[in-house]
């Protein structure tokens, strides 16, 4: 089968296209999935320039969109389509990749979705969709009407907390992102929107604190974010190359009012992505693509992501 593998960290030019990667061998309580997409994530990019300790030879992705090829398990039959969220995104995870014409998951990383759903990009939905609902919820489930930060608003995993947000949680959501961005960020259901760069929302929101702050950005954000974060309230973290604990640490020594920390790293979940699909096969919330690649052009898809600021998602187009 067709698959990008990467032989040693490095740029772009590491991806390597190859015709004779082997297609994977199910254990009992897998299912293989013909792809129709996936999609790169920012985690893609690092571990292919050594940001992270990967083990190469590595085919990239964990992103799953396609149709059930083969399955050893009873839940799962050929023909069913399918989305999921397997560790191939992790950097210590060496089996299954989904920069390829098959790739295998475990059972319980599967969700079936129906016509209404479009698995032509759905590769574009498990890694970030994931990421947003674990992060809102990593602190309890926020109540309805309950006031959320997104920051990154009309990122991958931005886009989809404002929706998820809103539909699912019922809150009040306020979204941060640049100037081009504010109608945008207002379409998916932010209540209200600041623009970072004309506006410090530390300053804006000093005196109406919220209830959770989703973060994957860190650093001189993520220090501003605790003093609008209310008592109770719930600082969300999502973890990237530049999360350090440190500030949290800092922080908590000060945190005498229920205030708390929460880190996500993404876990595969079938029965989270279900409820994600259902939204999204009933137009509640959609996924935004900002490019759509063939696989033979993976190396400009990771260079689209690099360069950073995409609206949405970033997706591979596997098979026809």
């Amino acid at each position: 089968m067709r698959a990008v593998v990467v032989k040693q960290p490095g740029p772009p030019d590491v991806l390597e296209l190859v015709h004779d990667w082997p297609v994977p061998q199910l254990r009992d309580g897998e299912v293989l999935v013909r792809q129709s997409s996936t999609s790169v994530n920012p985690v893609d990019y690092k571990i292919r320039e050594g940001a992270f300790k990967g083990k190469f030879p590595k085919v990239l992705g964990g992103d799953v969109s396609g149709i059930v090829e083969d399955s050893k398990a009873a839940e799962f039959q050929k023909g069913d389509q399918v989305i999921a969220l397997t560790f191939g995104y992790h950097w210590d995870y060496n089996e299954y990749g989904s920069y390829a014409d098959f790739t295998a998951s475990k059972k319980e990383w599967l969700t079936k979705v129906t016509e209404k759903f479009p698995i032509e990009i759905g590769g574009g939905v498990p890694l970030v969709a994931l990421t947003a609902l674990q992060a809102l919820q990593s602190g309890g489930a926020p109540k309805p009407g309950a006031h959320v930060l997104i920051q990154g608003g009309p990122g991958g995993v931005g886009h989809f907390a404002i929706q998820l947000a809103k539909v699912h949680f019922k809150a009040y959501v306020v979204a941060t992102g640049g100037p081009s961005n504010q109608a945008f960020m207002k379409e998916l259901g932010a209540d209200e929107t600041v623009d970072y760069k004309n506006e410090d929302f530390s300053v804006k929101y000093k005196d109406k604190p919220f209830d959770v702050i989703v973060d994957p950005i860190g650093g001189e954000v993520e220090k501003r974010c605790y003093t609008v974060l209310a008592p109770g309230g719930t600082y969300a973290h999502i973890f990237n190359e530049h999360t350090n604990t440190q500030n949290a640490e800092e922080a908590k020594k000060n945190w005498k009012d229920g205030r708390k920390y929460t880190l996500t790293l993404v876990q595969p979940n079938g029965e989270q992505l279900g409820l994600i699909a259902r939204y999204m096969e009933a137009g509640k919330i959609r996924l935004v693509v900002e490019k759509e690649f063939p696989l033979e052009q993976i190396r400009d898809a990771h260079k689209e992501v690099e360069g950073g600021h995409v609206r949405g998602k970033v997706v591979v187009k596997v098979s026809a």
